[in-house]
């Protein structure tokens, strides 16, 4: 299932805040991570404070915090449990994409307390996609290929004038660094081709939603 760009697995389980995915395992086991609806409202840089392997977690207290340049929030489990393995690849400065989250980017593994609890307490099926699509919709957000470093909104600008800062932007900025440009310009399309070809940087998504234009650059 996906809304306005942003994944979230069909075969999986979640949180019924829809902030923490499940994938069964075996009877009472679990894999865990944070959803695209927690990776895109925090944004970069990324940073993830986990509990430690074999620490109790009642329902509804956290395994852990995220904390982006534009939000802080507590990872809530919705059933007890015990923690059985932390994903060394999700410490400290991970990189994760839209569809990394769910594969190489899983947080921890968790024991529920009560293995018999935890199915009735997790969403899924047509539940899960109408809870997804709310939290979606009700968050704003749009989700990209990339996740940005840092965001233009360009609004009643001139094209040349924002290609003009994009390029100041992306100078001596490292490979991979993202830019999420937002424009009304209705040339920015064509501009933002050529701009791509001229300095050699990479348009890697180009989105319109309503009126308003999306842009992810990433330097090259």
């Amino acid at each position: 299932m996906e809304t306005n760009g942003c994944f979230f697995p069909d075969e999986l389980e979640y949180s019924p805040d829809m902030n923490i995915w499940f994938r069964k395992e075996r009877e009472g086991l679990y894999s865990t991570g944070m959803t695209a609806a927690v990776l895109w409202t925090a944004g970069k840089p990324l940073k993830l404070v986990l509990r430690k392997k074999g620490d109790e977690v009642h329902e509804g207290k956290s395994i852990g915090s995220v904390e982006g340049r534009k939000y802080f929030d507590m990872l809530r489990m919705p059933f007890s449990c015990r923690i059985v393995e932390i994903n060394r690849e999700a410490g400290n400065s991970i990189t994760p994409s839209t569809k990394s989250i769910y594969g190489v980017h899983w947080l921890a593994m968790v024991e529920a307390t009560q293995a018999s609890d935890a199915p009735a307490k997790l969403l899924g099926g047509a539940a899960a996609r109408k809870a997804a699509n709310e939290k979606v919709l009700s968050l704003r957000l749009q989700c990209f290929s990339e996740l940005p470093d840092t965001e233009m909104v360009e609004i009643g600008s001139e094209c040349s004038a924002v290609l003009a800062r994009l390029s100041q932007i992306m100078d001596g900025k490292q490979k991979g660094y993202a830019v999420h440009l937002v424009t009304d310009d209705i040339t920015s399309p064509m501009e933002m081709v050529r701009w791509s070809d001229e300095s050699g940087n990479r348009l890697a998504e180009t989105r319109k939603v309503d009126n308003i234009y999306h842009f992810i650059a990433v330097r090259t």
